[in-house]
């Protein structure tokens, strides 16, 4: 998996600023990706936007070292389609570990 930090940009495949990342959520059980019940995701903050995300990692391309530029490998449309803007039921239920990444936001 890709470091991530409070500090880094997450961007989509088409160049929309989505926010920073704030924390990693794993779910604890009921993985199966055909359904698409993914193992982890990133919950990004939006300030622009004034929305929260929750994307499974599995869509996360790569990170950029020199600017912390993450790019995802799917555009807004597939973004705001997934309804990933909605806080996944396995958080709301707390069948989920999180993680707080490392950094702020405004660093």
């Amino acid at each position: 998996m890709i470091t991530l930090t409070k500090s880094d940009e997450v961007w989509t495949q088409d160049d929309y600023r989505l926010g920073h990342p704030n924390r990693l959520f794993h779910r604890t059980d009921g993985i199966d990706p055909d359904l698409e019940l993914y193992a982890d995701y990133v919950h990004v903050m939006s300030f622009d936007l004034g929305d929260d995300f929750y994307i499974p990692t599995d869509f996360i391309d790569g990170r950029n070292p020199e600017n912390g530029r993450i790019t995802l490998t799917v555009p807004m449309e597939t973004v705001l389609k997934n309804t990933w803007n909605r806080i996944p039921d396995f958080v709301v239920h707390k069948e989920a570990q999180a993680e707080e990444l490392p950094g702020k936001i405004f660093e």
